[in-house]
């Protein structure tokens, strides 16, 4: 499960950010994961409530936002959303296509808790 290490790593991220901006802790934390991203979303909740509770960052709320399987056609420059992994452009039925969303596992935003000193 290659989860646990990519969720130890967007914690460790996290826990950077909340250093450097001299913040308390994490109240949330986003990400986006596409259908190619090879992370599969339910082990990573569960990887965050494990690490998250280990690492003293228990406080914290993943969101995540699964994206859709984007392609660009090489024919028609039309994009579309890829269903049912069948990599074809829905305007023109090509199969010339290139994947421009839906294969990252990206830390989109954190939402930091203000320090007693700052607030």
């Amino acid at each position: 499960m290659h989860e646990l290490s990519l969720v130890k790593s967007l914690l460790s991220q996290v826990r950077s950010i909340v250093v450097d901006n001299k913040s308390e802790s994490a109240e949330e934390v986003v990400v986006e994961i596409g259908p190619l991203s090879g992370v599969e979303v339910e082990l990573v909740r569960s990887a965050f409530n494990q690490l998250s509770s280990e690492l003293n960052q228990s406080g914290t709320t993943l969101t995540i936002h699964e994206v859709p399987l984007v392609v660009r056609c090489l024919d028609c420059g039309c994009e579309s959303e890829v269903r049912g992994f069948v990599f074809r452009c829905q305007h023109c039925s090509s199969g010339r296509v290139q994947v421009i969303r839906g294969d990252e596992f990206r830390l989109v935003s954190v939402t930091l808790t203000e320090s007693p000193v700052n607030a």
